[in-house]
C-alpha cells in the first residue's frame, strides 16, 4: 500500500540508481578480480620457471658429482648428500603447494560463512 500512495517517477528514479550503483560495484570487482588472476598467472608463471631451473640445477650438479663418484669417496658421500638435498627440498616444495591450497580452501570457505 505504501508503494502505490508514491510517485511513481521517484520509486522509479530511486530503483534505477540502487541498480546502477550494484552494476558498478559489480564492474568493480570484476576488475579487481581479472586483476588478481592476472597476478596469480604471473606469479603462478614465476614459480613454474623457478622449479624448472632448480630442477635443471640439481640434474646438472647430480651428472658432475656422479661422474666424480666413481672414483672418490668424498664425491659419492656429497652424491648421496645432493640425492638428499633434492628429496628434502621436492617435499618443502609439496608442503609449500598443501599450505597454499589449505589458504585457499579456507578463504573459500569464510567467503561461503560471510555470505550466510
Amino acid at each position: 500500500k505504501q508503494v502505490s500512495n508514491l510517485p511513481n517517477s521517484i520509486n522509479r528514479n530511486a530503483h534505477t540508481k540502487k541498480i546502477l550503483d550494484i552494476v558498478d560495484k559489480i564492474k568493480r570487482q570484476k576488475e579487481h578480480i581479472n586483476t588478481i588472476l592476472s597476478e596469480t598467472k604471473i606469479v603462478q608463471k614465476e614459480i613454474n620457471s623457478l622449479n624448472g631451473k632448480i630442477e635443471r640445477s640439481f640434474i646438472e650438479t647430480d651428472e658432475m658429482i656422479f661422474r666424480d663418484a666413481k672414483n672418490n669417496d668424498q664425491c659419492r658421500k656429497a652424491y648421496k648428500l645432493l640425492a638428499n638435498l633434492q628429496s628434502e627440498f621436492n617435499a618443502l616444495v609439496r608442503g609449500l603447494d598443501d599450505i597454499g591450497t589449505i589458504n585457499r580452501e579456507l578463504r573459500d570457505i569464510e567467503d561461503l560463512l560471510v555470505r550466510e
